[in-house]
């Protein structure tokens, strides 16, 4: 039994798990990669075992397990979101949901920690820790499991995969253990709490209010909102600095109201004739307004140079470009699973830390080398598929050679090879790979995947090409590894590859290294040859609101139902 073996679960919002031996992330999956529910919520029995798989691991042979959120809804099966205010949450949920509404009328300004909301939730939460022993025994484990706050697991998943002992630490959501937003300093492998906002007054929440309202799903399409936004005038944007605020530290809900009663308040103080582009570009200027007085408030204070962030507002990469901007913060990170998958990551990673002494922490805090942690299929099990699939395939010496010369001739090619992603972006192996030259491939292609969207598609560009293509992003470099940031483009970008810049001259880049993926990397350093740049299209492999694929016959069936072009499989080309 290894003492430095920790399984992280997470039951919440996007549930899974991971693997963190000593003191590094060898495996973590989302269920929704292996049920194809999007999102799926509740106890992760997949992602279990497939991380156990993925390192070689017997479940008595784990140490220590961690289990994300103090607090949470019980779910015994997995289950989509569906979208927050319009699912069926059952009668239990709704009791709930109920009494905090009311509890936000009657108290007004008190804070949602002592509404009785989170008191029912935490009644909950001693049904689901017995049902959690029950799984975790029913499935083989010995380990006992620790409970690890929501936020500060957000926390300790960016402080110590961020490179930096010494940081600021922020972590920005919806809601997790009765709270928003939280602060902390990382120093020296030990992370201390310095402020906290409380769910009631979730900035992270006003913004899924607007997404239900504009006719998306809430809790999901989020992004959508960030891209809409491009596209308005922020037209509404004292309507939103009277509802949510910066003030003295910390943020407030000035709307005196919660969930679905601040839900109702936003839709009557909106005008019926809004511009669904104004309302996204107003209240996407108030969220970053918002969180950078926040933040540069906790920066100032707390003085580190560097800044983590983790929690599913860090997705919103806009903002993120807004927070790097912030006076004092010359480095930035973003966890790469920043939203409720990097949870399970982060649960085990503070169990780690906690059962160390304080002074041999220092030693966990590194610099998370790639995002390739996921289910891998070997070349046997993918020629098996492709028989079984009768179609017809070969496996050249020239892969990536072939590969690029397809992109360059507007080909569009999928790519499904070594290890899946960690975290909500595909960054090669589950990716689909496109010219970047036709401005009109937004349309065409998310048609032909059946895809609404309204952000251009993300650019992958070798890094030593970085200076080229991109504006301000010294110092953001690792960030752009994981696709969680915009930055200006350059001019040589935008008249050479205006698919992948947004109406407002931004790009989301995947910063490519040289020895984080030597397959991706070489159907680049191809395609350079051809054409003289190395920057094209990655979008993930996915039909309309399903996961990204996980499977070789996940693989075969999105390339088949998107009509797509080619198709890399590990070592085969079909």
């Amino acid at each position: 039994m290894s003492a430095d073996l920790v399984l992280g679960i997470a039951d919440s919002i996007t549930s899974g798990a991971a693997l963190v031996r000593d003191g590094r992330i060898v495996a973590a999956v989302s269920e929704e990669r292996l049920n194809r529910i999007k999102m799926a919520m509740g106890w992760p029995r997949l992602s279990i075992r497939e991380v156990l798989r993925i390192a070689g691991v017997e479940p008595d042979e784990i140490s220590r397990i961690a289990i994300a959120t103090k607090s949470l809804y019980w779910r015994p099966e997995a289950e989509t979101t569906a979208g927050f205010f319009d699912a069926d949450w059952g009668t239990d949920k709704r009791l709930v949901l109920a009494l905090g509404n009311a509890g936000s009328r009657v108290l007004g300004g008190l804070r949602a920690a002592r509404a009785p909301y989170y008191a029912l939730k935490r009644l909950f939460g001693l049904r689901r820790s017995r049902a959690i022993r029950r799984e975790l025994q029913a499935q083989g484990f010995e380990a006992k499991p620790v409970y690890v706050d929501h936020h500060l697991a957000h926390a300790a998943s960016a402080y110590y995969t961020g490179g930096h002992a010494d940081a600021n630490v922020v972590t920005l959501d919806g809601a997790g253990d009765g709270l928003s937003a939280a602060v902390y300093r990382g120093r020296d492998g030990v992370l201390e709490r310095h402020a906290a906002v409380s769910s009631y007054d979730s900035i992270g929440n006003f913004y899924s209010y607007v997404t239900h309202i504009l006719g998306f799903k809430a809790h999901r399409h989020e992004g959508k909102i960030t891209g809409l936004a491009a596209y308005g005038e922020p037209r509404y944007g004292d309507l939103f600095r009277s509802l949510v605020r910066y003030r003295d530290g910390r943020i407030e809900n000035r709307a005196r109201a919660f969930h679905v009663a601040a839900l109702k308040k936003v839709r009557k103080l909106l005008p019926a004739e809004a511009a669904r582009e104004d309302v996204a570009a107003s209240i996407q200027l108030v969220l970053e307004e918002v969180c950078a007085a926040f933040v540069a408030h906790w920066v100032d204070k707390l003085g580190s140079r560097h800044l983590a962030l983790a929690g599913g507002v860090a997705a919103n990469v806009k903002l993120n470009q807004r927070l790097f901007a912030i006076d004092g913060v010359p480095t930035v990170s973003v966890h790469p699973a920043m939203g409720d998958d990097g949870l399970a990551a982060g649960a085990a990673l503070h169990a780690l830390a906690a059962s160390r002494p304080r002074g041999e922490r220092a030693a966990l805090v590194h610099d998370l080398p790639h995002a390739y942690l996921g289910s891998r299929y070997g070349n046997d099990e993918l020629r098996r598929a492709l028989d079984s699939a009768g179609v017809s395939y070969d496996q050249p010496a020239d892969l990536a050679a072939r590969i690029a010369r397809f992109i360059a001739d507007k080909k569009v090619v999928a790519r499904f090879a070594g290890a899946m992603e960690y975290g909500p972006r595909a960054l090669g192996n589950r990716s689909i790979l496109v010219h970047a030259g036709d401005p009109t491939v937004n349309d065409w292609l998310n048609q032909r995947l059946q895809r609404t969207e309204f952000m251009p598609f993300a650019p992958v560009t070798l890094d030593d090409e970085t200076s080229d293509c991109y504006v301000g992003l010294d110092g953001a470099e690792r960030v752009g590894r994981f696709m969680t940031i915009t930055c200006d483009c350059t001019d040589r970008l935008r008249g050479s590859c205006p698919a992948v810049v947004h109406v407002d001259g931004t790009a989301r880049p995947q910063l490519l290294g040289r020895d984080e993926n030597p397959g991706y990397r070489a159907i680049l350093e191809e395609y350079r040859k051809l054409t003289g740049f190395s920057t094209i299209i990655n979008t993930a492999f996915h039909m309309h609101e399903e996961p990204i694929v996980c499977t070789p016959d996940d693989a075969l069936r999105a390339f088949t139902l998107g009509h797509l072009d080619s198709l890399v499989f590990g070592d085969y080309l079909v």
